[in-house]
C-alpha cells in the first residue's frame, strides 16, 4: 500500500456543509449538466447502484483494510468517472471559487520512479529511472497547475482534477447538487455485488490501470481503460488518482497536533501492484497533491 506522506501541510478549519440544507439536489445536478458541452456531459455520467447487499473489506488482517463484511445500501447514483479538469473548470468559472492550494500558494507534488516518453527530436523512446518516487512542496501548484508554475492542464481536460482538498471537493459537490461518496458507497460501487478485489477479478493483470509500472508518471484520461473488460460499471476506480470519501478516520500517524483525516480510496499513479479496491488511505483534509482527486454521488 502506498506510503503517502500526509503530514506536510498545516490544517485549516474545514468548512462543513449542512447535509440537511433544503436544497433541490436533482435540480442543481440537472442545471450543472445543462451548462456542459456534449463532450463534457460524457464525463458527467452517473451509474445507478441498486438497493442491495454488497461485500466490502478483506479477510486479510491489515490496518489498511476493513474486515470482510456484507453491508446493505439504499440505491444511489455514482459518477462513472472521477471529476475531470473540464468539469471542475466549469464550476470555477461559474462561482469564482478559490481552492485551498490557491489560497495557500502551494501543493504537494509527486514525481514517479519510472517514466517513458518519446524524444521529440529523434522520435526514439526514452526511459527515466529513479530509485524511489519523490515528493515536495511546490509553490504555485494548484488544480490548473498540478505540478507547479511551469505545468498546465492543456490537453488534459479529460484527466481527473487534482490538487483538491476535502473542502474543495465538498464545494463542487454542493454546487452541483451532489455529495462525496461514503467509503461503503465507493467500495460497493467499485466491487459490485460480485465483491471482487480488483475491477477485473481477483488476480492482478498488467496494463489494466494507471499505476507506477505503467510508467506514465502522471495522470491519464479517466476513460483510458474503459475498453478493458471489467465487472464494475464505474471507470478508473483503481490507480490514476486517490479519491476522497466523506468518512472521517483516525490517523495512523502520531503527531503533536490533532488533525482531521478522511479516507481516500483507489490508489494512484504512484501505487504499486499491491493495491486493491478495499485499500484505504488516511489523508489530512487540507492536503492537496497531484495524486488526489474525487468523484461524486447523488442520493
Amino acid at each position: 500500500v502506498d506510503d503517502v506522506d500526509t503530514e506536510l501541510i498545516d490544517d485549516d478549519d474545514v468548512e462543513v456543509v449542512d447535509d440537511d440544507e433544503d436544497t433541490d439536489s436533482k435540480a442543481l445536478a440537472e442545471e450543472f449538466d445543462h451548462e456542459l458541452s456534449i463532450k463534457e456531459r460524457y464525463y458527467n455520467q452517473y451509474i445507478l447502484m441498486d438497493k442491495d447487499e454488497y461485500i466490502i473489506g478483506s479477510e486479510i488482517p491489515d490496518k489498511n483494510y476493513l474486515p470482510l463484511q456484507k453491508i446493505r445500501l439504499d440505491k444511489f447514483y455514482i459518477g462513472k468517472y472521477p471529476v475531470t479538469n473540464a468539469l471542475f473548470e466549469t464550476f470555477i468559472e461559474r462561482t469564482g471559487y478559490k481552492t485551498t492550494a490557491e489560497k495557500k500558494g502551494y501543493g504537494i507534488v509527486y514525481s514517479g520512479r519510472f517514466k517513458k516518453s518519446i524524444n521529440e527530436k529523434t522520435g526514439q523512446k526514452e526511459s527515466v529511472w529513479s530509485s524511489s518516487y519523490r515528493q515536495k512542496t511546490v509553490e504555485g501548484a494548484c488544480w490548473y497547475k498540478p505540478s507547479g508554475q511551469n505545468s498546465t492542464i492543456h490537453n488534459k481536460r479529460d484527466h481527473p482534477v487534482v490538487q483538491i482538498s476535502l473542502k474543495d471537493a465538498i464545494a463542487f459537490c454542493t454546487w452541483t447538487g451532489k455529495k462525496l461518496p461514503t467509503e461503503f458507497e465507493w467500495e460497493a460501487s467499485a466491487r459490485t455485488k460480485l465483491g471482487y478485489m480488483l475491477p477485473w477479478g481477483n488476480t492482478w493483470k498488467k496494463d489494466m490501470c494507471n499505476i507506477e509500472e505503467s510508467a506514465f508518471s502522471d495522470t491519464t484520461p479517466v476513460d483510458k481503460y474503459s475498453n478493458i473488460e471489467i465487472f464494475s460499471s464505474i471507470s478508473d476506480s483503481l490507480g490514476n488518482v486517490l479519491e476522497w470519501t466523506s468518512d472521517e478516520c483516525i490517523s495512523n500517524y502520531k503527531t503533536k497536533r490533532t488533525f482531521i483525516y478522511h479516507i481516500a480510496k483507489g490508489g494512484s499513479w504512484i501505487s504499486q501492484n499491491n493495491i486493491c479496491l478495499c485499500s484505504r488511505f488516511n489523508i489530512r483534509t487540507d492536503l492537496t497533491s497531484n495524486i488526489l482527486g474525487f468523484r461524486c454521488v447523488i442520493n
